[in-house]
């Protein structure tokens, strides 16, 4: 990732302004581990919107605030790391990018990123994380919608619960991993608008052949938007470490949908 410049005395009123939103020095991601964070902008006044924040969402969400509302390290238990999951997991593949021929059934990974059939979102975003090269592997999305009242993020949400019920069975194949999913329930206490399933298959093939994997699925809806996240595992999964992360992916939508920058900030993509 680029580093932020530090800029010349002429530019000091910039750099005074600029500086504390990206650092000076570093890429702005926290370290394996450490729960650090980059610098945030000072304290607003109450009810004021802090420099350089989203403002207050009464639409779908820009790109940019749909990417702030992103799960980032510092949210996560100690250990976890931004990670590109493409043909790396357990699963062979992302865990929000599981491929399956089931069209019925692949509308329940669908919906996390908005990626329905007639009713894609109208701007979305991801960012992957891992606790280790053995996993657990964890997905975060947000989607938007341009449907007035939230009619779009509604419809995402009854798809999720509906195929939730319908699809008790489905198989995955990817870069040479074979998984039969079974579907089922789970009870994940968000505190919001929200549903939660756990797939639980066997591997076959791949480095985990013969292993149990264990895949939670949650998708919260907040007005007009979702966020989703997917959390794959090897063994018996841990209802505690998704709930952690659904809560914190709910409270960063809302803080975003409110116009208020959730903290720690969600670093700058490579190459921006």
């Amino acid at each position: 990732m680029r580093a932020a410049r530090c800029f010349p005395l002429a530019g000091a009123l910039v750099a005074a302004v600029l500086l504390p939103l990206v650092g000076c020095g570093d890429d702005g991601e926290a370290g394996p581990g450490d729960g650090t964070s980059s610098p945030s902008p000072p304290p607003s006044k109450p009810g004021a919107t802090p420099t350089g924040s989203p403002t207050k969402a009464d639409g779908p969400l820009s790109k940019q605030q749909a990417r702030a509302a992103l799960l980032v390290e510092g949210v996560l238990p100690a250990g976890w790391q931004h990670a590109d999951l493409d043909d790396t997991t357990a699963a062979g593949d992302a865990p929000d990018d599981l491929s399956t021929k089931d069209r019925n059934c692949k509308r329940l990974l669908d919906a996390l990123g908005g990626d329905l059939d007639k009713h894609e979102a109208r701007t979305d975003a991801s960012r992957d994380h891992r606790k280790s090269a053995d996993g657990p592997y964890l997905s975060s999305e947000v989607a938007s919608y341009d449907s007035t009242g939230g009619d779009g993020s509604k419809r995402a949400l009854s798809i999720f619960e509906s195929v939730r019920e319908s699809c008790r069975k489905f198989t995955t194949e990817n870069n040479a991993v074979t998984v039969q999913f079974t579907v089922s329930r789970l009870k994940v206490p968000t505190g919001a608008d929200s549903a939660s399933a756990r797939l639980r298959g066997t591997a076959r093939g791949g480095p985990a052949d013969g292993e149990q994997l264990t895949l939670d699925l949650v998708l919260t809806r907040v007005k007009q938007s979702t966020t989703g996240l997917a959390l794959l595992s090897v063994g018996d999964g841990d209802t505690a470490v998704t709930t952690r992360a659904a809560k914190a992916a709910a409270a960063r939508l809302k803080a975003v949908t409110e116009g208020r920058t959730p903290t720690p900030t969600v670093p700058p993509e490579q190459g921006d």
